[in-house]
């Protein structure tokens, strides 16, 4: 009997033991005001949201074609999806650029994009924000991101 009390009191000290050294989650990861309002001003200059309305589109309409969804089931996807969720990812993609590259970058696009069409706009793009891109369409034609269901 001693030894069951002993082996159940190792066995409760360990996991114990076992919880309290477990790391926390790690914080939410928050950038700042000013950086924020940067990369909505460059998002905005290099129309960045529009690319992302006609790239998630593209696929989605291709997927649709491919599976056979009726009508109205592309339509629903495409016309209650909120596409704004993406620039969750662009805050996080440039949390860590200064305040001072961020403005370089605005000044840059601004001169390149101001001779040209709207559609035609050169867009700040990694291999990262393109694979959030690929993840942000999938969970799109799968409804995530619908405003009404």
């Amino acid at each position: 009997m001693k030894k069951c009390i002993l082996i159940l009191t190792l066995c409760l000290s360990y996991v114990i033991v076992a919880q309290e050294l477990t790391a926390p989650p790690p914080p939410k990861i928050e950038i700042s005001a000013d950086k924020k309002s940067l990369v909505d001003e460059l998002i905005k200059v290099t129309n960045f949201e529009n690319y992302v309305y006609n790239y998630s589109k593209s696929i989605i309409l291709q997927y649709a074609q491919q599976n056979k969804w009726d009508d109205s089931k592309t339509k629903q996807i495409l016309e209650n999806s909120n596409f704004k969720y993406f620039n969750q990812m662009l805050y996080y993609t440039f949390k860590d650029d200064s305040k001072d590259d961020l403005k370089e970058l605005i000044k840059s696009f601004k001169l390149i994009n101001q001779k040209r069409k709207p559609d035609d706009f050169l867009i700040p793009t990694d291999f990262q924000i393109q694979k959030d891109l690929i993840q942000f369409t999938i969970n799109v034609m799968q409804g995530q991101f619908l405003l009404n269901k």
